[in-house]
């Protein structure tokens, strides 16, 4: 008995409310206090352990009955303890169980012990004070921010943790770690990514703002973050709460276009026409469409949708077109293209790509028409010809300064002949021998 009194009196050193010893009655005295658990829960059981001393070295006190004075929050489930006897200088321990209401508010709360003996006359104690502390993390995260709201990348922001004590009692050494050591586009700007905070009282709010730098190739989308705070209460709990946040980084897409090749160089023409779409910008797009739109300087031949899908940054795809052309300047070629972007936010954006179109005259200057062809052809021609007459010369003569000078001389005889073919004159006698030909019988 003297073993199990003496661990109850060292394990009430860890455990109990109080030390102080309270007399009840003339000859009784309350040594210690103790909860098991320690801190009471709300909405759960606990017992209650009353270390009692006879305090008088010759009396034996006789029909010994305590009960509990309880009220809200607590109720006694046992409420009812009776001791035949307790002799001098002896010590006993009586027990209750006890359950906490629900919706016991955090703090102290107290109890009172009452005693009668065969006098038939009741004591009752002084407050005994029970602690309750809700197992639930009473420090909320109230809003994970960044400012600006909208994050850019290769921009400075701050990232703002507010967090509130909900509850009665003191919070202290509040630590925020904001964990940007993974594969995060993040960077802590002039400390490190863990704040700390003395102390919180109840219905206090603090926030612990972070400096960062985006990275300037920051993928947009959501980047998880795990968020740790760790912090302790009044009593010397320690709690943690362990979650993920996430830091949205959100980049415009930025196409451009442009006409990478055409078929239609004049007007009442027809041919095919290719738009060239680039994805010049940080964010990737999705189902990109484009339509070409109708209008009076030409006409759709083709089917006017293109789908191109996914669109990936640094990236092109191109759309082709077959039109007919009315205008007989450069024709405006109206897009209507949609799209969206890694959040599924929808786009759409009208496009104006300028088609030049060519006289007959600039036509044959580039070697855009069939005119230019044949000239081309000409010219293909002549050079054989006058490679042919060289090689045939240079046969003859043995040498090639001579061979070289008759194949000029051969030309210019030719080129002559041309000339002279080409006369009026010449031109009249062919057209009257013509004539003349036609009217013979």
């Amino acid at each position: 008995m003297r073993k199990i009194l003496l661990i109850i009196l060292v394990f009430s050193l860890l455990l109990t409310n109080t030390d102080a010893i309270q007399t009840l009655g003339p000859d009784l005295t309350i040594e210690s206090v103790i909860m098991s658990p320690f801190p009471v829960t709300p909405g759960e059981e606990f017992d209650l352990l009353v270390e009692l001393k006879n305090s008088n070295t010759r009396k034996t006190i006789k029909e010994l009955e305590f009960s509990l004075d309880d009220g809200y929050p607590f109720k006694a489930v046992s409420n009812n303890v009776k001791i035949a006897s307790l002799e001098p200088n002896k010590k006993i321990v009586v027990t209750f169980r006890i359950s906490t209401d629900k919706n016991a508010v955090n703090g102290v709360n107290t109890l009172r012990l009452v005693y009668e003996d065969s006098t038939d006359i009741k004591y009752v104690s002084k407050e005994l004070l029970i602690d309750v502390l809700s197992n639930t993390k009473d420090l909320s995260i109230i809003s994970v921010r960044t400012l600006p709201r909208e994050i850019v990348p290769g921009s400075e922001i701050n990232a703002v943790v507010t967090l509130k004590n909900m509850v009665n009692v003191l919070m202290k050494e509040i630590e925020v770690d904001l964990d940007l050591s993974g594969d995060v586009p993040f960077t802590p700007i002039g400390s490190t990514t863990k704040k700390t905070l003395n102390s919180l009282n109840s219905g206090e709010e603090h926030d612990f703002i972070f400096d960062i730098s985006v990275d300037a190739d920051a993928e947009s989308k959501v980047h998880k973050i795990p968020l740790i705070i760790k912090y302790s209460d009044e009593f010397s709990k320690n709690y943690t709460i362990d979650t993920i946040t996430g830091f949205k980084v959100a980049t415009r897409p930025k196409l451009d276009y442009s006409i990478d090749s055409s078929e239609v160089y004049s007007s009442g023409k027809n041919g095919n026409v290719v738009i060239k779409v680039v994805n010049s910008g940080l964010a990737d797009v999705k189902f990109l469409n484009v339509e070409l739109l109708k209008t009076e300087d030409y006409e759709i031949i083709s089917v006017p949708n293109v789908y191109l899908g996914n669109l990936e940054s640094d990236d092109y795809e191109t759309a082709e077109f077959k039109i007919y052309a009315n205008s007989r300047k450069e024709v405006p070629l109206k897009l209507k293209v949609n799209y969206k972007d890694a959040f599924n936010e929808d786009y759409e954006t009208e496009e104006k790509l300028m088609l030049p179109l060519y006289s007959s005259s600039e036509l044959i200057k580039y070697g855009l028409s069939g005119n230019g062809g044949v000239s081309t052809s000409i010219s293909y021609l002549i050079l054989v010809i006058f490679v042919y007459t060289f090689i045939v010369e240079w046969r003859k003569e043995k040498s090639i300064p001579k061979a070289f000078k008759n194949t000029v001389m051969s030309f210019l005889k030719f080129i002559k002949k041309i000339i002279k073919a080409i006369r009026i004159r010449t031109l009249k006698r062919i057209l009257l021998r013509i004539i003349l030909f036609f009217k013979e019988p």
